[in-house]
């Protein structure tokens, strides 16, 4: 019997996009308090998990197949990956703006507000795609066996 790595790899980029986020938005709120690129190598470190985690999911959905399953159960793994898709790139997209932003303009504190607004949208897309996974898993019990 194999272990899926998925469930294992999944809670990683929610955990690190999301404290991300709480630790920009304390260090707009106290500069002094947290160090400036602290979420951004959050950020770094949740891109490489997401991408690990985009990996392992279209595994388990290959092994799980997608013939027997209920229409309601295709969708949503359809959106699930749409989404899942949709935040690993933009992830990777963001992190590299935001490294060259911060090494451009390195002085200029209005990238910390802008990196605090897309952390934002990655934790709410983060958030949405693991509730997506969780519904496959719990409600429709997609992917146990």
């Amino acid at each position: 019997m194999s272990l899926p790595f998925h469930p294992a790899i999944v809670h990683f980029p929610i955990a690190l996009f999301v404290t991300a986020f709480f630790l920009q938005a304390l260090h707009l709120w106290r500069p002094y308090w947290i160090c400036r690129t602290t979420s951004m190598w959050l950020l770094g470190l949740g891109v490489i998990s997401s991408f690990g985690a985009m990996i392992s999911g279209q595994r388990e959905a290959i092994k799980s197949g997608r013939e027997c399953h209920e229409l309601i159960v295709l969708e949503t793994l359809q959106n699930h990956e749409l989404i899942a898709s949709i935040t690993t790139w933009s992830s990777l997209l963001i992190f590299i703006l935001w490294l060259y932003l911060f090494f451009k303009y390195m002085e200029d504190t209005r990238i910390d507000k802008l990196a605090l607004a897309f952390l934002g949208l990655l934790s709410l897309s983060v958030t949405i795609t693991g509730y997506l996974g969780s519904t496959l898993v719990f409600q429709h019990r997609f992917g146990i066996q």
